[in-house]
Order: C-alpha cells, then structure tokens, then sequence
C-alpha cells in the first residue's frame, strides 16, 4: 500500500503542527496514534507503511516529528539521513528493537531513538520535548510551504 492516511483535529488555529507515523498497521502504530492524539499541539497526523510514502509525505508535508518504526527498513541509518537532510526540519524519533539500531540511528542524525519496550512516559516526555524544540525552531525562523 503506497498510500498516505490522514486525521486531523477540527481546532481552527490556523497553524497546523503535524507529525508523521512511519509504521505497518497494528499496535505499535495505534497506540502513536493515539498519544499524538491527545496532545494539544499535534494538529494532523499522517500515517505511513513503507519507506516510499515516508519520503512523498515528508517531502510534501513537511512534519514536525517524524516517528520511525525500525520495523520499516532495515536501513535505518539511510532513512533517518534522509529525513534529516530534505530541509523538512522534521524532528525524527526513531523507535528500535536492538541496541544496534539504536546506536546507527543516533549516529545518523536522530533527534532521538528508543528502545522498543520503553516506559509510557518516557516515550511522552520524548516527544514533548521534540515538539517543544520544534515549536521553539518555527518561532525562530518560521517554515515557508513550497
């Protein structure tokens, strides 16, 4: 499936804050899902299965944060290169299974990279703090759409 899914909240602020979810379908996804859903900041939340609709959907949309399943590749390090360098801006999570992964993500440029069975709230203040950063970078400087 090559395609992009969307849901987005009705707040009519204007200014839209997006994150991307880069995982096959199932729990891991619902429940990112679900956590971006409740926070106040994160207006769309696109969803994505494979690396070719990450790449479309960054490169379009330009999210904010980026949550990568390592699931999704096993080119981690190229992945994250990738989001890190197309000028999105996008902050990039990464979510590993293995110390391995872990390490060639951060080494890549990750903003950020979990071990999978991590703590709930470590997983919320991670990306609290990413959002934060990026809402503090889009003051800064703020993103033109091209």
């Amino acid at each position: 499936m090559n395609s992009t899914e969307r849901t987005s909240k009705a707040t009519g602020k204007g200014s839209e804050m997006s994150a991307l979810i880069a995982a096959q379908p199932g729990p891991l996804r619902d429940a990112l899902q679900a956590l971006l859903g409740m926070m106040p900041q994160i207006e769309i939340v696109y969803r994505v299965s494979n690396v070719s609709s990450m790449q479309r959907t960054v490169a379009e949309h330009h999210p904010a944060l980026v949550l990568l399943d390592t699931n999704l590749s096993d080119k981690v390090s190229q992945v994250v290169k990738m989001i890190q360098t197309n000028g999105s801006g996008s902050q990039c999570l990464v979510l590993a299974d293995n110390v391995q992964q872990q390490q060639l993500a951060q080494s890549a440029g990750a903003d950020a990279a979990l071990l999978k069975g991590f703590p709930a709230d470590k997983l919320f203040e991670t990306i609290w703090t990413l959002i934060t950063e990026q809402e503090t970078k889009s003051k800064a400087e703020p993103r033109t759409k091209q």
